[in-house]
């Protein structure tokens, strides 16, 4: 959308998600030149984004200390935006995921009515996608022990595909139904479902009695704010995490459930049996501040403060009457189509093929 470069509007930015990061691990089975190709383009991406912003928004505070670098190597920060606000806050302040302010939709959905959920099963929810940066595998070995101990438990997963069908199912999800096959029990105490419906989530979410997702420690750990936490706060759902990443500081703060090292099976088993070992409700009042910390009108704040007193950037005033061009596509489209064909396959081709469609149809 290059018209944005000399928009009058004043632009907000959301950079909740850092994709270089999320990127590097997306595409890491792909042939090393596609992934060159792939981390050139959301770095010209993400620099194009640093430089048409009046006011960018960021997920939590250790994203703005990374994004506070991508908008100094871009000469954002400058005298210009120092002498507006020595703070930055007016350049770039933490607008996260906030939660609803209600309880989830609370109806019967698997338990009891499920052919292998009874009545009386204890549900441990993983609560979200199988991703490849993610670590179920962990789980999965830690559950013939918690098992053993209740064997009322079940072990839920959702989210075994991506949302969008142009995605491709990531390896992880493959190699965590084959895990739970090989110890025998899948389809018995552990059941993999696809997405459900929002309403159907809530109903999961308020069902649930735990709520897990594990990790391994990398750069996209540590910038990441998990959204299937952000359900398990909203449903009071005790956590079981790995830590290293800002949901898993939460859990320790407030008391919240149980933090594990990563790739701990031995630890991850003695954490869900301590949070099996007592009811629901005992931590239910734990997650009050915090609930009340995440609340929507609380979260967007910076944003709804600027929309309504916020100005230009100053130094984008200035930029704006000598604009920058647009970093020069390297060939015609014919070209480009050939190389992605070459260094990342057909699918890869249809996919920017629809959405470089989408983008043309968007601008008539």
């Amino acid at each position: 959308f290059p018209f944005l470069k000399t928009s009058r509007s004043r632009l907000v930015v959301d950079l909740y998600d850092p994709l270089v990061l999320e990127n590097l691990h997306y595409y890491q089975q792909e042939p090393l030149p596609a992934q060159e190709t792939l981390h050139r383009r959301t770095i010209e991406l993400t620099n194009n984004l640093a430089g048409i912003g009046d006011f960018f928004i960021c997920g939590n505070e250790r994203q703005r200390d990374f994004w506070l670098g991508l908008l100094t190597a871009n000469r954002r920060i400058n005298p210009l935006t120092f002498d507006q606000d020595p703070s930055l806050r007016r350049l770039i302040d933490q607008v996260g995921i906030g939660l609803p302010d209600r309880e989830p939709e609370t109806r019967p959905l698997l338990r009891g009515l499920h052919p292998l959920i009874p009545a009386s099963a204890r549900i441990i929810l993983w609560g979200g996608g199988i991703w490849n940066w993610l670590d179920p595998l962990t789980l999965i070995e830690a559950w013939p022990r918690v098992s053993a101990c209740f064997p009322e438990a079940r072990l839920v997963f959702l989210g075994t595909r991506h949302p969008n069908p142009l995605v491709p199912v990531h390896e992880m999800a493959r190699r965590a139904e084959r895990r739970a096959r090989e110890i025998g029990e899948k389809d018995k105490t552990i059941l993999f479902f696809e997405w459900l419906s929002y309403r159907d989530r809530e109903s999961l979410l308020a069902e649930a009695d735990i709520g897990v997702t594990l990790h391994p420690l990398h750069v996209e750990t540590r910038y990441s704010l998990r959204t299937r936490v952000l359900d398990y706060i909203w449903a009071r759902l005790p956590i079981l995490i790995t830590a290293g990443d800002v949901t898993s500081e939460w859990v320790r703060e407030y008391r919240l459930g149980e933090t594990v090292a990563p790739f701990q099976a031995g630890e991850v088993a003695a954490g869900l049996l301590r949070l099996l070992d007592k009811p629901k409700d005992h931590w239910a009042p734990n997650f009050t501040p915090l609930q009340a910390r995440l609340s929507w009108p609380t979260v967007v704040e910076p944003l709804r403060r600027y929309c309504l007193e916020g100005s230009y950037a100053v130094d984008r005033l200035e930029r704006s009457k000598n604009p920058d061009p647009l970093p020069a596509r390297e060939g015609g489209a014919l070209s480009r189509a050939a190389m992605i064909w070459r260094q990342e396959g057909f699918r890869a081709l249809v996919y920017r093929g629809w959405r470089y469609l989408q983008a043309r149809l968007a601008r008539t």
